[in-house]
């Protein structure tokens, strides 16, 4: 076997290791399973492209990021190193021909996401060949209990069998204690060696700034872009990052706006700009960053909190690589950590949502998850836990992209049987709030920022104090900058989802009070039991037996078995002729524009609750859900606004919150299980923030 200095000479260029990389690779060269925990930057590539070349056969490599492998593939096929990637980028005519030469054995290193494990045509290109290494990059996407669980990697150790990998390199830049034990029994690795290899980054300040809201966060964030660059500035959503863009660009900066909603080709060309030095700054939410390879990043800051401490170590790690001077600026509001609760409790759907999905998608087969949502009659933001929850457990595979596809796996299993660990689910669910409660501690610390996160993550040398952080040496952050505000732009009402044919509205409004006191006795939000979408169309229908009742859209067997002889009651006693029957026209659905310019649809919720509207009327009157102006009016209490939650919501309803809310330590999920009615986690949190 070569010297390893002299292969990597020979080989990348470079006269000496990084900080940890010879001993990772005599350890994978060794034989034995080996985990590597090395910082984003700090050359985890190197430790498996240097044994791939030492070795005898071909290396596969599982990445979750087309883009890195890519840039990989082409970075050593320039060094004439023989290496290609197979993943669902490539046409049909270019995978076939690189898994042809594949099977003749033709390269060192192929670079494949986890679902490629699935392809037949893959793994008979790969049968009969050595594969002296499997390299798994981003392995904390393998843990449960990690910040980016993807259940695609649970397949992971089974492909490794069939494989027959001779050793197995598990590399990620953060995981804790726990998580890489995870790794290690998801893996199957018999005493692995497990490195830990300089978690700090001397060149990078870190500071976390309280601030008042938005519009200061708005104005530091100007202060520092133009201050130097380039610069990531990361959101929690699509909706706070197209702000960000539009505040800075109002500005006179030129940044750009990166999110999961964007189209691929959208998503590159922002990515490629901003890489190419086109663009000052990038703001983004999450999808961003892993495997981008751009040494000068100068700042990364954080609009919102992240969810964890994983999540948000990982991000800045993502400034300084080049080792100069660089910046980390969290801005720490406590409104923010509301916001990541509710988007975890989110995460959770309920039992009839996930039955409900499988019913709908085994009827379907195959198809887009926008068309899925349209069947169950919720919207694909609700319904994507349940999709989740069920590819996680076998039983639907789902394409990647913004239309995401969906294929049916185990059309024989009834809802009932679905291998869907909900007790798993909820423990999940505590585990990310745990996380999250971890972030909120680190932020209130008052000690060394460095040696709280080196600790964290098991970092054997842990200073007592640093030269880098603003506990340590005062804040750096930039004084902020006035930002204008953009004009808001009047949002008219979506236009309704069905064709306008008239309905019975007498039956509609029988069957709505049904819907909440089945939602009621089932404890679930009321859009589980049944969509205004299906109440419509059963009040269009009028079904009288379980055939008409299946054949109405949005109902399903499902359905049927739980609620079915319930709403015959009432279909099935209305007399088509007898009932007033209405027709749904757009214009009798838009709101009328407010006679005063002054009041706009955000206004309008507080203009209301000024007048002495209760949340029930509010709601009618601006045709929004009760979540939705909870969520609104919550904040603004949050911000200082004053409201009488009393009268909003009933004395009876308010003390029934707070009497569920004892011992519960805040948990509004747990409250809202205590309940005896159902309501919505904003409303909870609303009675509470104003006790």
């Amino acid at each position: 076997m070569e010297d390893l200095h002299v292969a990597l000479r020979q080989h990348f260029g470079y006269q000496s290791f990084r900080t940890g990389q010879e001993a990772i690779v005599r350890s994978v060269l060794s034989g034995r399973p080996t985990i590597a925990i090395l910082p984003t930057g700090g050359g985890k590539s190197l430790c498996y492209q240097l044994p791939a070349l030492l070795l005898e056969g071909t290396t596969v490599v599982v990445s979750p990021l087309v883009a890195l492998m890519k840039d990989q593939v082409d970075a050593l096929r320039a060094r004439g190193i023989a290496a290609t990637f197979v993943n669902s980028s490539l046409s049909d005519a270019d995978r076939q021909e690189r898994q042809t030469a594949l099977r003749r054995g033709e390269y060192r290193l192929v670079y494949v996401a986890p679902e490629r494990f699935k392809s037949p045509s893959f793994l008979s290109a790969m049968a009969g060949l050595t594969v002296p290494l499997l390299a798994v990059d981003e392995a904390h996407c393998i843990s449960q209990w990690g910040h980016d669980f993807r259940p695609s990697y649970q397949q992971i150790a089974q492909a490794c069998s069939a494989l027959q990998a001779e050793r197995v390199l598990a590399l990620t830049a953060t995981a804790t204690p726990e998580v890489r034990r995870d790794i290690a029994e998801a893996l199957l690795l018999r005493d692995p060696k497990v490195f830990v290899a300089g978690f700090d980054r001397p060149n990078l300040f870190i500071e976390v700034l309280r601030v008042s809201g938005d519009k200061e966060k708005l104005g530091r964030l100007l202060a520092l872009a133009r201050g130097g660059g380039p610069g990531i500035i990361y959101a929690a959503t699509r909706k706070n990052v197209e702000k960000i863009v539009a505040g800075l660009r109002g500005a006179g900066v030129d940044a750009l706006g990166y999110h999961a909603g964007m189209e691929d080709a959208d998503r590159t060309s922002v990515q490629d700009r901003f890489l190419r030095g086109e663009a000052k700054v990038i703001v983004a939410t999450n999808a961003f960053g892993m495997g981008v390879d751009k040494a000068d990043i100068r700042f990364v800051a954080h609009f919102d909190a992240p969810r964890s401490l994983e999540a948000y170590y990982q991000e800045i790690g993502r400034a300084g690589r080049d080792g100069l001077e660089s910046y980390a600026l969290l801005l720490f509001n406590f409104a923010d950590v509301m916001m990541q609760r509710r988007m975890i409790d989110a995460g959770r759907p309920s039992r009839d949502l996930v039955e409900s999905a499988w019913e709908a998608a085994r009827r379907l087969r195959q198809g887009s998850l926008d068309e899925l949502a349209r069947v169950c009659g919720v919207s694909a933001s609700e319904l994507s836990g349940a999709v989740r929850l069920l590819e996680s457990a076998g039983h639907l595979d789902r394409g990647r992209g913004r239309d995401s596809q969906f294929a049916v796996v185990t059309g024989s299993v009834a809802a009932k049987d679905l291998a869907v660990d909900f007790e798993l689910l909820e423990l999940r669910v505590a585990r990310e709030r745990q996380m999250l409660e971890r972030l909120v501690r680190f932020a209130d610390t008052r000690g060394c920022r460095r040696r709280n996160l080196l600790a964290y993550f098991g970092d054997v040398e842990v200073p007592r104090g640093c030269e880098a952080c603003e506990s340590c040496k005062g804040s750096r952050a930039p004084a902020p900058l006035e930002v204008a505000a953009p004009p808001r732009s009047r949002k008219r009402p979506a236009k309704p989802a069905d064709d306008g044919a008239p309905y019975d509205q007498e039956v509609f409004e029988k069957l709505r009070t049904l819907r909440t006191e089945l939602a009621r006795e089932t404890r679930v939000p009321p859009y589980v039991v049944f969509h205004d979408a299906t109440l419509r169309e059963l009040a269009r229908a009028l079904p009288r037996d379980e055939q008409t009742f299946l054949a109405v859209k949005g109902a399903g067997p499902n359905r049927w078995q739980r609620y079915g002889e319930r709403v015959l009651a009432i279909t099935g006693a209305a007399q088509p002729a007898e009932s007033p029957m209405v027709r749904e026209e757009i214009a009798d659905l838009s709101l009328e524009e407010p006679s005063s310019p002054s009041v706009v649809p955000e206004a309008a919720v507080w203009s209301l609750c000024a007048s002495g509207a209760t949340l029930g009327e509010i709601c009618n009157q601006l045709r929004r859900t009760p979540a939705e102006v909870a969520t609104e009016l919550a904040d603004g209490a949050q911000l200082g606004r004053k409201l009488d939650v009393v009268h909003l919501l009933g004395p009876e309803r308010v003390d029934a919150i707070r009497s569920a809310a004892r011992g519960a330590g805040g948990d509004v999920v747990a409250i809202r299980k205590r309940l005896p009615f159902p309501a919505a986690l904003a409303e909870i949190r609303l009675a509470l923030l104003a006790a």
